[in-house]
């Protein structure tokens, strides 16, 4: 049997060190945009939005837009009070919709149904919908995210 040069054992363990230390930096390079992507994105609330005037949404009506890149249902009750809720549902992060001949908030996704006031009624959704503040001024509606 062939006797280990004692010059080798050194070099193997920086060799071994190098390999070990160039794949740690590796999968650093790697891993990193990975984790940045898979992150939520942080949003700064830009604060109150004004998405109209009231005469835009009839009575017992509903209209969606975006604020703060987010998409919002407004709804107007037939006793003609002003609400507005997230529109992603909270199953599956679906964007929402309004059933006028149901009279409630439906997902087209997977079938998940909320009342009128944002409540989960049947279907997957585990919460209800969030509820953002609404104020009317001088025939204005003006929405804020909490």
């Amino acid at each position: 049997m062939a006797e280990e040069d004692p010059k080798d054992a050194p070099r193997r363990d920086f060799l071994g060190i190098a390999v070990g230390t160039s794949a740690a930096g590796f999968a650093i390079a790697m891993g990193y945009p990975v984790a940045r992507y898979a992150e939520p994105r942080r949003r700064a609330a830009r604060g109150p939005t004004t998405i109209g005037k009231l005469e835009e949404i009839p009575v017992g009506g509903e209209k969606t837009v975006i604020v703060d890149d987010r998409p919002v249902l407004v709804l107007r009750s037939e006793a003609g009070e002003v609400r507005a809720f997230s529109a992603i549902c909270t199953h599956l992060r679906c964007v929402v919709g309004w059933s006028a001949e149901r009279k409630q908030i439906e997902c087209p996704c997977h079938r998940g149904v909320y009342t009128a006031d944002g409540q989960n009624l049947s279907g997957p959704p585990p919460r209800p919908l969030e509820e953002l503040t609404v104020t009317v001024n001088e025939g204005s509606i003006i929405v804020s995210m909490t």
